[in-house]
């Protein structure tokens, strides 16, 4: 496993950054100089070595029942509560934000973007949000709050943030570097209603409101929060032809606010703003990992056909993988299906 890093520019000397992008969720798998054993530490690809191996696990029935217990705790164990991915983007993009960003210039171009430029629109993005927080002495709940950048600008602000997430590596990060702010281990949905009942002047759901099923979510929110308070929300939204199942058609949203007496008290549209992070990503997903992958199958048919006969579907899932993922970072599929939303609401009665 090749991991393809980047050396950047700070005060104290340079850094290497792993570069990506991590966002395609895609093993970037390149070979060694053609036929010529791996450097001393690592092994070279035996064909008979994979057939053995992939067999043993399913013949042998210590290994196949390992398996199956392997699958099912698996299957019990949510993603949402040990988010991985989140954690590696962190360390991607240093700052604690997760976040889609927001440039100023939407016409900035992916090669004229730099990582550093990523992280200060994601800082951009968290002053945003918290600059529509009205009610600044009472608790504010970070519903999703990833690894806690929101929770740095609100504290910098004088604020009251509380975090909540059900996932066990953002609490641990937040819990070591923010261990003053109140944290709430759970899903929203499972919030303890005696605890907090009526105890924020806000709620902030950054880029969380996709994951929340609004009949449960919305009666919540008027219990969660004072009279009188406010729900911040940003977040993708899907219009026009459906392209992806992921967040909500905002034609819907919008009729369920109203019919449920909810008042938007500021909507603003900031897709053009995010558009040049999904620019960035999407060139080095298309221009980078797309033909670095494809040219590392391409060895292995040459080199080990017969191992990349037996991994032929493995291969088909993978570039099948990557195609969706850059199609859903694809910043004109995106502006031609999105629109990215900052919103602030209140209960009308």
């Amino acid at each position: 496993m090749t991991v393809v890093t980047v050396e950047t520019r700070s005060p104290s000397g340079p850094e290497s950054t792993i570069l990506g992008p991590a966002m395609l969720e895609i093993p970037l798998i390149l070979s060694k100089k053609p036929g010529a054993a791996m450097r001393k530490g690592t092994e070279t690809l035996k064909t008979a070595s994979i057939i053995q191996s992939i067999l043993k696990r399913i013949v042998y029935p210590r290994h196949f029942w390992s398996g199956i217990m392997h699958q099912r705790a698996m299957a019990h164990t949510a993603r949402v509560y040990d988010d991985s991915q989140l954690s590696l983007y962190a360390e991607i993009l240093p700052g604690d934000f997760l976040n889609l960003g927001h440039f100023e210039d939407p016409r900035l171009q992916p090669q004229d973007i730099t990582l550093r430029d990523i992280v200060r629109a994601q800082a951009r993005h968290a002053e945003l949000v918290a600059e529509l927080i009205a009610d600044s002495t009472s608790p504010v709940l970070d519903v999703g709050c990833g690894m806690g950048g929101l929770i740095r600008v609100m504290l910098a602000k004088g604020l009251s943030p509380v975090a909540l997430s059900p996932d066990r590596n953002q609490i641990r990060h937040v819990r070591a570097k923010y261990p003053t702010v109140t944290i709430v281990e759970t899903k929203f949905e499972d919030i303890p209603l005696d605890e907090h009942i009526h105890r924020y002047g806000t709620i902030v759901t950054s880029e969380s409101l996709r994951y929340l099923k609004l009949d449960r979510a919305l009666p919540l929110m008027e219990k969660l929060l004072k009279p009188g308070g406010r729900w911040i929300a940003c977040d993708s939204f899907r219009v026009g032809e459906e392209r992806s199942r992921s967040g909500y058609v905002w034609a819907d949203f919008e009729r369920r606010m109203v019919r449920s007496d909810w008042r938007f008290v500021c909507q603003r549209d900031h897709t053009p703003n995010v558009v040049p992070t999904l620019r960035f990503v999407y060139m080095w997903g298309n221009d980078i990992a797309r033909p670095g992958v494809r040219f590392a199958f391409r060895k292995l048919q040459r080199k080990h056909p017969r191992a990349y006969y037996i991994l032929a579907e493995v291969i088909e899932a993978i570039n099948g993988r990557l195609d969706q993922n850059l199609d859903l970072v694809n910043p004109d599929a995106f502006v031609a299906h999105n629109k990215y939303m900052l919103l602030s609401m209140e209960k009308t009665s």
